[in-house]
């Protein structure tokens, strides 16, 4: 719950009798009050997390039609936003999806045990690649996960096909849930794409800042959101 920022995606109650809208009011208001007094009491501030610059670029760079895979879309707006842009849209997540979608096919399995029937034009890995094999979220704890992973989504991929990838970038790093790359790493995964774009962003205080790869060797993101991502645009070989 966030009072500071309006989303796409609101809950909408009917009009109710006037008790019943008595009571959504009194516990609406309660909620809102105890929100804003646990942000007073805890020192709690709005901070922007990296999807700002992520989003944005995934807009700018996706191709301009094509069959979408949203891999790990389960708290991502994406699928619903390109779905309504006329794409094709699948997803795929261990825990479900909240939202359909005419366009939008969601599948609710771990990507290491799935087989597509299709291949896709677009994938997007929009920060969950370094999640993938920690069993953090419930999915599969797998060796060299994000390798292994690369290799498969590769396979799923349409000839000449576009992955879209964002991942915490920085000084490399492992905690229990999510992995930090650096540039070694990044080129060693996705060595068999042509890297049409490639951009690098740090978080400074509430804002983001596009730098030089070779800026950010020593910034550390071990708790999440990170302080440094790296967004790849790649044309499958």
């Amino acid at each position: 719950m966030n009072d500071n920022l309006n989303d796409a995606f609101e809950t909408y109650f009917p009009h109710y009798d006037p008790l019943r809208k008595f009571i959504y009011k009194a516990i609406s208001a309660l909620v809102l009050i105890t929100y804003r007094l646990r942000k007073w009491i805890f020192c709690g501030r709005v901070l922007v997390n990296e999807r700002i610059v992520e989003y944005p670029h995934v807009f700018q760079w996706i191709k301009p039609a094509g069959i979408v895979l949203d891999i790990g879309c389960c708290s991502s707006r994406l699928p619903i936003q390109l779905a309504s842009l006329g794409y094709e849209v699948h997803g795929i997540d261990v825990r479900p999806y909240p939202f359909t979608h005419s366009n939008f096919t969601f599948h609710k399995t771990d990507v290491f045990t799935w087989s597509p029937d299709q291949k896709f034009d677009i994938i997007l890995l929009i920060s969950v690649l370094e999640h993938f094999g920690l069993g953090g979220y419930g999915d599969l704890e797998v060796l060299d996960a994000d390798r292994q992973a690369v290799e498969k989504f590769s396979g799923w991929l349409s000839k000449n096909g576009q992955l879209i990838v964002t991942v915490p970038f920085g000084q490399a790093g492992l905690t229990k849930k999510h992995r930090i790359y650096d540039l070694k790493r990044l080129k060693y995964l996705f060595s068999k794409f042509n890297w049409v774009n490639h951009k690098y962003f740090q978080r400074i205080k509430e804002n983001w800042v596009e730098k030089d790869a070779q800026d950010m060797e020593n910034i550390t993101s071990l708790e999440l959101p990170p302080n440094g991502v790296a967004l790849l645009n790649l044309e499958k070989l």
